[in-house]
């Protein structure tokens, strides 16, 4: 049969207890997880990148300056982005004073209206002729 010495280390070796120990450190596995999902990422963005100029048509190169059409364009908004908040500024104070205005013409046409019912109200040559003469000689 078998060897007594052999079958009695098998007997050994076959009664323990062997758990697995890993080859590489914890560190070493985490620095190797997170290069793969950073190489992932950056393969994925010029993957999107490469599409979206494919789709548009345009060629796979930096952005060039804007072109002096597009210079005095922005600068002709500009302008009239100004010339907009002018013109609304100065509507404003018209506004403004139009609505002082109509406030004057209002309390004058209480006034009159309260003057005319006085006159109304008083005997006609008396009451006009008294403050005249006294205005007259109050002035010479």
């Amino acid at each position: 049969m078998a060897d007594p010495i052999l079958s009695r280390h098998a007997d050994a070796l076959t009664r323990r207890a062997y758990t697995l120990a890993p080859v590489r450190s914890v560190r070493y596995r985490i620095a190797v997880w997170a290069l793969v999902c950073a190489l992932s990422a950056l393969a994925g963005g010029a993957g999107v990148v490469i599409g979206v100029t494919r789709g548009s048509g345009r060629p796979l190169t930096q952005c060039l300056p804007a072109s002096d059409d597009q210079r005095t364009g922005q600068i002709e908004l500009a302008r009239a982005r100004l010339a907009l908040a002018q013109e609304s500024a100065a509507r404003a104070a018209v506004q403004k004073t139009a609505d002082n205005a109509a406030a004057d013409v209002a309390r004058l046409n209480e006034e009159l209206q309260f003057l005319r019912g006085q006159k109304r109200s008083a005997p006609p040559m008396q009451t006009i002729k008294q403050p005249l003469a006294q205005t007259a000689t109050s002035r010479r």
